[in-house]
């Protein structure tokens, strides 16, 4: 059986990082949850952090996806691909509906974990966003950009 993050601490094989300093701030003020993923670079410390893009970076929300050097449209936040999978899309095209990275949209698509709706996302929700915001943070540096 695996230790708690908790036991982990206490021994100093965890460390916090910048998602578990924004969990905390938005349970300490859930009602600024709305704003943190309304402009997240706006709110990066205050919790804007999690609800960064699935971009190369994570603030820009202008990010073109090219297919065959034509503009398909722009890079969404988690909840936004998700939405867009409700809505029919299939990550191929539209705006604030893509990824940078085209093989992990479906994968953020279909994790229902995230809410589908940006005003049905709670603290219950955060460390979803945490771990997928952890994984997107190791593709960005793999493409050599920096997080």
């Amino acid at each position: 059986m695996g230790m708690s993050t908790e036991q982990m601490e206490a021994l100093g094989l965890w460390q916090p990082d910048k998602y578990d300093e924004a969990i905390d701030y938005l349970t300490e003020y859930p009602e600024e949850i709305g704003d943190a993923w309304n402009s997240p670079k706006v709110h990066e410390h205050e919790g804007g952090i999690l609800f960064g893009f699935v971009a190369l970076d994570w603030g820009d929300n202008k990010e073109k996806v090219r297919v065959d050097g034509v503009g398909v449209g722009t890079c969404g936040c988690l909840q936004q691909i998700r939405k867009a999978r409700k809505d029919g899309y299939d990550g191929k095209s539209g705006s604030m509906a893509m990824s940078h990275w085209p093989r992990l949209w479906k994968e953020i698509a279909r994790d229902r974990r995230l809410p589908i709706e940006s005003g049905d996302i709670t603290v219950k929700d955060l460390p979803v966003f945490a771990e997928w915001q952890r994984k997107l943070d190791i593709l960005r540096e793999q493409a050599g950009y920096g997080v």
